[in-house]
Parts: structure tokens; sequence; C-alpha cells
């Protein structure tokens, strides 16, 4: 199995690329749940929310990370509570349609304007 910087498999990536191919935008946990609802279950040992979710959006957050890193994916502008939405850029749509099965024409276009922008790192 291949690995990427950010330690994810190819596997990881199509997961991602599937998720974000059908719903344009979402979160790092709404994908981790809709791709691996199973690990959902597990991390439950953690001290807290906050350590239970990392624990099990990791692997989907190293996915994305490299997906941003081929410009595959971008940052979306974020939801009230604070988390960062995802979606897929041209170019990722285009491998996501590999992903589905589907001829690109019927991929749409990428999602814009869903949350407010993502401030800049400083």
């Amino acid at each position: 199995m291949r690995r990427t910087p950010a330690g994810s498999s190819n596997n990881l990536r199509g997961d991602v690329q599937r998720v974000l191919g059908v719903l344009k935008v979402a979160t790092v946990e709404q994908i981790q749940q809709i791709a691996a609802p199973h690990l959902s279950y597990r991390h439950t040992d953690k001290p807290t929310p906050s350590k239970r979710k990392q624990a099990r959006t990791a692997s989907h957050m190293g996915a994305l990370s490299d997906l941003r890193k081929h410009g595959l994916a971008e940052n979306g502008g974020r939801i009230p509570g604070g988390d960062t939405l995802r979606n897929l850029t041209p170019m990722g749509l285009k491998a996501a349609s590999y992903e589905l099965g589907r001829p690109v024409g019927e991929m749409g276009n990428p999602a814009r304007g869903a949350g407010p922008p993502v401030p800049p790192i400083r």
C-alpha cells in the first residue's frame, strides 16, 4: 500500500474523493461518518470529546491534506461550530468522477461560497 507525506493511502484518498464528489462540501467528521462509520465506535476510551473526534478523523484529515498538496481539494469556509468545510477543486472533481465511475459532465461544478471564509493562518 503506497502512502504519501501526510500518511494517507490510496483507499483513504478515494473515500474522500467519493464523498466530496457526491456531497460537494463536507467537514472531515462528516466524511469520516459516511466513509468509515465504524470509526465512530472506536476511540471511546479517549478522555474528552475533542480527543475522540481527533482520533476518529485523523486518517481522513491526512487524506485531505494529501489531496490539498496535489491541488485536488481545498478548504471552503467554516460552519458555526468552527469546523472547516472541505470541497474538491475542478481537478479534484475530475479525479472523483473516476473514483465514482461517472462521466465528468455529470459531476457538476465545484462548491463555492458554502460557508464564511476561512481566516488566513498567521
